[in-house]
């Protein structure tokens, strides 16, 4: 898996060769992200897309059908107008929505099939104009509706079973999260993080991801 050492040296390069651009509501903020939370095994981990779903410990997964591919190796997110999507070439774009037991999720290439009763509004992402001094500008990415607010990071198993607690699935903390979709069976097992993130500037990240 990529490493936050990894992903931020990827995308640091990127990051500096444009100037910082006066932005708008309208335009799209491109950007990886990481995971926060103290003292814990996903501290600093890549927030990874994969099987329609988000990983921490869980490589990207991507697809190409022609011969001048994007690398495909980075998980770059896009958000605008209260939206959010992943940052890729097919047409017609992975739209991300948070379904309504809280799992975040994106759509297939070719679809904007989703469950009903699913959010795709009130993510906010913001990163400030310059960083601390004189830094990489580090920011924040978030999401609040469906009658809850905050990330969760939720082992694939417990954390004490021999399969070990990685990769962790990433979810929203909202009302209608159960014990049965955590993948450990227990939403106790979860850990909230707060997802820390950094402009990206290169090409489009990916065709598809998968």
């Amino acid at each position: 898996m990529l490493s936050s050492t990894s992903l931020l040296l990827t995308l640091l390069p990127l990051a500096l060769t444009t100037p910082i651009i006066p932005r708008t509501n309208d335009t799209p903020l491109r950007f990886g992200a990481i995971a926060a939370r103290s003292a814990s095994p996903i501290h600093l981990q890549s927030i990874n897309a994969n099987g329609q779903a988000f990983w921490i410990g869980k490589d990207t997964a991507t697809y190409c059908p022609i011969e001048s591919c994007p690398a495909g190796n980075l998980t770059v997110f896009s958000a605008a107008n209260g939206g959010a999507s992943l940052d890729v070439v097919v047409p017609g774009g992975q739209s991300i929505y948070v379904a309504p037991n809280g799992k975040l999720s994106y759509t297939i290439a070719h679809s904007a099939s989703m469950p009903a009763g699913s959010a795709v509004k009130t993510f906010t992402a913001t990163i400030p104009a310059t960083g601390n001094g004189g830094g990489v500008p580090l920011g924040s990415f978030s999401f609040k509706g469906l009658g809850g607010e905050g990330f969760l990071a939720c082992p694939s198993h417990k954390v004490d079973s021999e399969e070990g607690p990685f990769p962790y699935q990433v979810f929203v903390n909202v009302p209608a999260m159960s014990d049965k979709d955590a993948p450990s069976g227990s939403k106790a097992d979860c850990l909230g993080f707060s997802p820390i993130i950094v402009e990206y500037k290169g090409d489009a990240a990916a065709w598809q991801y998968t």
